[in-house]
């Protein structure tokens, strides 16, 4: 176990504000009266110049002592008289191993205190956070170029097709009827199908029923005529009259009948066939008016759908050139892979603002204090490192508040905190170590809602330095920051 003290040294005067002061329970004498008073009391009483025993030897009414023989040992060299030393200050003395007070040595005992790694670090962090807060908005358009409904509806209509085009300005999707059948198209086709035709005869299914639905009527009606008394070589003596009109099925029928049966079929047939036709006409009309892209098989001109415009989309942002940013997808989506808002940049491609500035030496230097002082010749990592814990201690006794390798630092500083119930205490630590490992340390500046909540010490554990806090109550909270030195 390393040997600690606590030995508290001050170089440059003792101020207490208080009336009263104590070390280790005794009383600290002051200048004061009753302090005097108790220092004549323990040498026996008023000083005098008589040679008395046990007295405090006082000048004689000529500035002499008068006690008697006063011998003393000296060492090293005396010059000029008692009462010429009176006269001195410290500016007739010569320097020595304690140096005297300068400013510019208070800047450089001071220098490692200025938290510049922290003004830095404070710095990035708002440079990276400036970054990280840019969108689309805060970045000038390059090739890749931002989304528009314009653009958008230029890569609709570059890609719908044969047969269908685009017009930007009005929205419109304009049909090529030599490609895409429409009402007008189908209309057309109709009349010239029907060409003219009579009423009776315009239909497929009338011509059908006029030959009685005879799929060999040329064959059947040549047989027929075979078998009739022909105009030429066949004689017929008399005229054939018939008595009545047929009553049967196969009886003969007169011309009369004939004629009027004629009369009859032709008026049925054309009001059948303009009934057909009309209603032909308009079964046409209305499937034409039905039809719409889902009736029309998809051949090299292909429809439109969600996923071809993505994929048409896709195929021209992601084979386009880009700049600070990666693009990938397909008609399921895109992905837009950036850095820090924008990919691949860094503080040199984003100009400085007015609020979130760059950092820099001068800039760091103002931050501090104000002046143009240069502290580049101290790197802070290199001698020194910020440190804090927190611990809670549900039982009163010894607590290891921080640790730190010997090996790294040989020096801190802490500030520890320690609170339990409604009251804290807080303390200024010092320590330091010497070659041998053995821990000189200090504890200072304590002040405490409720009388003394702690005490603290120092210890080696293996390689470790630990600060050891010895709290006084259970349920404490051990809190602790500081600067550790190499």
């Amino acid at each position: 176990m390393a040997t600690v003290n606590k030995d508290f040294k001050i170089k440059s005067g003792l101020i207490v504000e208080g009336t009263t002061a104590s070390v280790n329970g005794f009383d600290i004498l002051t200048k004061k009266q009753a302090d005097q008073d108790y220092i004549v009391g323990l040498i026996g009483g008023t000083a005098t110049s008589a040679n008395e025993a046990n007295k405090v030897v006082k000048r004689d009414a000529n500035g002499n002592f008068a006690a008697g023989t006063i011998t003393a040992a000296l060492t090293g060299n005396v010059t000029g008289t008692v009462s010429s030393l009176s006269n001195h200050d410290t500016a007739d003395l010569a320097e020595g191993t304690n140096l005297y007070f300068t400013n510019a040595r208070a800047i450089s005992a001071t220098a490692a205190s200025y938290d510049v790694l922290g003004a830095a670090a404070a710095a990035q962090s708002a440079a990276i956070a400036h970054a990280d807060a840019l969108t689309t908005s805060d970045v000038a358009e390059g090739t890749a170029l931002y989304f528009t409904d314009e653009r958008a509806q230029d890569a609709i209509g570059t890609n719908l097709g044969s047969g269908l085009s685009y017009n930007d300005t009005t929205g419109a999707i304009s049909v090529d009827t030599s490609v895409i059948a429409n009402k007008s198209y189908v209309d057309t086709s109709v009349a010239n199908l029907v060409d003219g035709a009579p009423a009776l005869l315009d239909t497929l299914n009338e011509l059908a029923a006029a030959i009685g639905d005879d799929a060999n009527f040329a064959t059947t009606l040549t047989t027929s005529v075979g078998t009739k008394v022909s105009k030429a070589g066949d004689t017929m003596t008399g005229l054939l009259v018939l008595s009545a009109d047929p009553s049967a099925n196969l009886g003969a029928a007169t011309k009369q009948y004939v004629d009027q049966a004629e009369t009859d079929a032709i008026a049925t047939a054309a009001s059948d066939a303009t009934s057909k036709a009309n209603t032909a006409e308009q079964n046409a009309k209305n499937y034409a008016d039905a039809l719409t892209t889902s009736d029309v098989a998809e051949g090299t001109a292909q429809y439109f759908t969600d996923a071809r415009a993505k994929s048409s989309a896709a195929s021209l942002l992601t084979g386009a050139t880009l700049t600070n940013i990666t693009i990938t997808g397909s008609g399921s989506g895109l992905t837009i892979t950036a850095e820090n808002g924008v990919a691949d940049s860094n503080t040199d491609q984003l100009a400085e603002g007015t609020t979130n500035k760059y950092f820099t030496d001068a800039r760091a230097r103002a931050a501090v204090d104000g002046t143009d002082r240069s502290f580049t010749s101290v790197d802070l990592n290199s001698v020194a490192k910020q440190v804090a814990a927190t611990l809670s201690a549900p039982t009163a006794g010894i607590q290891t508040a921080h640790a730190f390798a010997k090996a790294d630092y040989r020096s801190a500083e802490y500030l520890v905190k320690v609170a339990y119930g409604t009251h804290t205490e807080i303390s200024k630590v010092l320590l330091t170590l010497d070659t041998s490992d053995n821990i000189a340390i200090t504890e200072y500046g304590i002040v405490g809602t409720n009388g003394s909540a702690s005490t603290i010490s120092a210890g080696i554990s293996g390689a470790n330095v630990q600060l050891q806090v010895t709290t006084t109550n259970n349920n404490s909270t051990v809190t602790v920051m500081g600067t550790l030195l190499k």
